[in-house]
């Protein structure tokens, strides 16, 4: 008798050869659950280049150095023991899905389950691993019940973030839901501020979630607020820098210097106008997003030398994602 068709590791009872084979020899996933389980049986076959080909070129865990990532890949298989994939749900529109599932998994004879809530987005017509988030062990409470609301962004090099936004002149049940969207894109991303630019709409809005100021961190993270038709008021003298980066330049940090107090006047949702003091953290995210309506870049406003170090990773960036055609 022959040898009986060795079984795919995502766990789907088919052979690899019927499941997820094809995918890893290059045929592409029609949604993101064939995408996750064939990610999942190429980390437990320890095939770091597909890991790193079906990456979204914008995700924060993109690397630049191909060489690293795929030995990181590789000593993550290799050291790990893949026990069982279980999904908990699976979310999908047009643009992006949400994947819950739990991997079973031992390293160093210590148990490592966790449970992953995943984002994909279709890009250039492929479904491509955004970003996650983790828990340790078996978490249904990161299952998603209902469709993702989430939003393509604008990443570095597309026009719409050099455009100065125009004002909003209707609180309208379209700008309403635009906003809830935001919020849940925010969150997805671990952001703390964005704006409407950033997600393809040239409108002056932006949300934040407000920080406790604590000494030199940022604090704990707070309800949202929302900023229409915002104005800068008054800047104080004082100054001073601290690391920025931005969801639509992913991977990028830099130290910048802003006003520590400001004085701004905006509409909330209810079309209420509000004039309010900033300071410290929650003043350097409202300029930050401020910039952003104003087609304002927070490298932009680095020193020199740093935006001069930065040059070749933000021409690789644009190119991966806007011209490159290998990912």
């Amino acid at each position: 008798m022959g040898n009986s068709p060795k079984l795919c590791p995502c766990g789907s009872g088919l052979s690899y050869e019927n499941c997820c084979q094809p995918f890893h020899e290059g045929t592409l996933a029609s949604n993101a659950l064939e995408l996750m389980r064939s990610r999942y049986s190429a980390y437990a076959l320890n095939l770091p280049n597909y890991i790193i080909q079906t990456t979204h070129p914008a995700s924060p865990h993109y690397q630049i150095d191909r060489k690293k990532w795929l030995q990181q890949i590789a000593e993550f298989s290799l050291k790990s023991r893949f026990l069982g994939l279980e999904v908990l749900s699976f979310h999908e529109t047009p643009a992006i899905a949400v994947v819950v599932f739990v991997v079973k998994l031992v390293q160093n004879k210590q148990d490592v389950t966790f449970t992953e809530k995943s984002y994909f987005e279709k890009f250039k017509g492929r479904w491509l691993y955004r970003s996650g988030h983790l828990e340790e062990g078996h978490a249904p409470n990161l299952m998603t019940v209902s469709q993702p609301r989430l939003l393509p962004l604008a990443y570095y090099g597309d026009p719409i973030l050099r455009r100065k936004a125009d004002p909003i002149v209707e609180i309208s049940s379209d700008i309403r839901t635009l906003v809830s969207e935001m919020i849940e894109t925010m969150d997805a991303c671990d952001g703390v501020g964005l704006a409407a630019p950033q997600v393809h709409h040239s409108i002056r809005l932006f949300v934040v979630r407000k920080i406790s100021d604590s000494s030199d961190d940022r604090g704990d993270l707070g309800v949202v607020e929302v900023f229409m038709n915002p104005v800068l008021l008054e800047t104080k003298e004082k100054t001073w820098k601290a690391q920025e980066g931005c969801l639509s330049i992913p991977g990028i940090h830099g130290d910048v210097e802003r006003p520590e107090e400001i004085v701004v006047e905006y509409l909330n949702l209810e079309g209420q106008k509000i004039k309010k003091h900033l300071s410290g953290w929650n003043a350097k995210v409202f300029l930050h997003e401020y910039d952003h309506i104003n087609g304002v870049l927070f490298i932009d406003l680095l020193s020199g030398e740093e935006k001069k170090a930065l040059e070749p990773i933000l021409q690789k960036m644009h190119y991966r994602i806007h011209d490159g055609t290998e990912l």
